[in-house]
């Protein structure tokens, strides 16, 4: 309890309202001294004006004792001095002038009068009223100290009461209006994080227009980000379970026909052969493939084999396997350089470009189309450029480009084309970027930096 927020907040209101109480009472007590000072000094110029009028011994001694005073010199502008009562002899106890003093000697002396006590007989000079001159008096300080012990004592005891209520409204304010609604955010949060999934432990919609309900409403948010974060994880866990299973399956298909393949390179007819070689080497890829995706869920990372090869070669190849060619719908231009090298891992980049050209050719679908490719040198890496003729991306896909299942280019893909192509990518040291993608066609540009950056990245990443 103790250390909690509002305890916390407690004692901060507490230590504020004493601090500014201290503040007041001291600059009461230096006005309050000033004010009896200044009082007895009129009542001295009162005392002098009436005697100077009817001088007796007594009436001396009457006004004297009404005005609590001992001895008065009054020096008027005209320089005229009226005196009354005798000079007492011997050392005074303080002399005040009250002309020369600033604030901070007023509260010095205040304190001194308050915390010290009476000095005994103090000689006190001040301006006079109405009109020029100024007034000298004498008299016992223990009347002020006495007087004084009394303002503060009743100053104090207001102060408490008024600070006692201004503690409790302000403690239970910001108790209601700040502590509590945190409470319930911490709470909730603790609640929420036992169950993320739950549906019904995300925080309710928030009508606050300070920053609490922001803070609600952007708790809300993040709390339906990660319970959906953490349905799809489920999701794709169950699914990822499946898919093992059938690429076990699957795997052991595609080696039944990897026989069959291989027995039709076998037969006498070239074209057969041609197409034969092909379908060998597209079914390796799959059975690859399906090892790769059995291997998916243990911690490893793609390590690509860079070497340094002719990229026409593979550029047709993958071509052939998306179903291309010169004479195709859409067609294939293959404006790769025979004598273009670049530097990567075969096998991966024929996955990436063949995910791009698939792409492409869902892109365009049956209408007339060109789908290319080139490849040129920039400095230190080589661009890889893939352009088709199609309508372009959507909007949806252009802002959700390499995220699993939202980027999909087309309306039944499962949005991971991309994202294999910036994995593999990635591992190569280099990226995808979208370059233009509008009615006039889609440019996508796979960036591979020369193996020497390849193979200092791999050291240093």
């Amino acid at each position: 309890m103790v250390h909690s927020l509002s305890a916390r907040l407690l004692v901060l209101t507490v230590l504020f309202v004493a601090f500014v109480d201290a503040v007041i009472v001291v600059a009461s007590v230096a006005d309050f001294r000033r004010d009896w000072l200044d009082d007895r000094l009129w009542e001295s110029q009162i005392a002098s004006l009436a005697v100077a009028a009817a001088s007796t011994s007594a009436l001396q001694r009457e006004a004297l004792a009404t005005a609590m005073i001992v001895s008065v010199r009054y020096e008027r502008g005209d320089g005229r001095v009226l005196v009354l009562g005798n000079e007492p002899e011997g050392p005074l106890g303080a002399y005040y002038d009250l002309r020369a003093s600033s604030r901070l000697d007023l509260v010095r002396d205040g304190l001194a009068t308050y915390f010290g006590g009476s000095k005994g007989l103090v000689r006190t000079t001040g301006p006079a009223r109405n009109g020029p001159g100024f007034v000298t008096s004498v008299f016992d300080e223990a009347p002020l100290a006495a007087a004084l012990a009394v303002h503060v004592r009743h100053l104090l005891l207001l102060s408490l009461l008024v600070s006692a209520f201004m503690v409790a409204l302000v403690y239970f304010t910001l108790l209601r209006v700040l502590v509590r609604p945190l409470q319930g955010l911490a709470s909730h949060v603790a609640e929420f994080s036992a169950a993320p999934e739950d549906v019904r432990r995300v925080i309710g919609e928030s009508r606050r227009r300070d920053e609490i309900g922001t803070l609600q409403r952007s708790l809300r948010a993040m709390e339906e980000q990660i319970r959906h974060a953490l349905a799809q994880r489920q999701g794709l866990a169950t699914l990822g379970e499946a898919v093992a299973k059938v690429n076990h399956d699957l795997r052991n298909i595609l080696a039944t026909a990897r026989l069959v393949s291989d027995r039709l390179s076998h037969n006498e007819d070239p074209g057969v052969r041609t197409i034969s070689v092909t379908l060998m080497r597209a079914i390796d890829r799959a059975i690859e493939l399906c090892t790769d995706t059995l291997r998916f869920g243990r911690p490893q990372e793609l390590v690509p084999r860079p070497v340094r090869f002719a990229l026409q070669p593979l550029a047709e190849e993958v071509g052939r396997s998306v179903g291309l060619s010169e004479d195709s719908n859409p067609m294939f231009l293959n404006h790769v350089s025979p004598h273009m090298e670049v530097d990567g891992d075969p096998e991966h980049l024929f996955r990436a470009l063949q995910n791009l050209m698939r792409n492409s050719v869902e892109a365009i679908g049956d209408g007339f189309g060109e789908i290319a490719i080139r490849c040129y040198d920039m400095g230190a890496e080589s661009v890889i450029e893939v352009t088709d003729t199609g309508p372009g991306l959507s909007e949806h896909a252009r802002e959700n480009l390499f995220k699993p299942f939202k980027g999909s280019t087309h309306a039944h893909g499962a949005g991971l084309g991309l994202v294999n192509v910036q994995e593999i990518a990635h591992a190569h040291g280099g990226e995808v970027r979208l370059a233009k993608s509008d009615s006039g066609g889609t440019i996508f540009r796979l960036h591979l930096p020369l193996r020497s950056d390849v193979a200092l990245r791999r050291a240093t990443g």
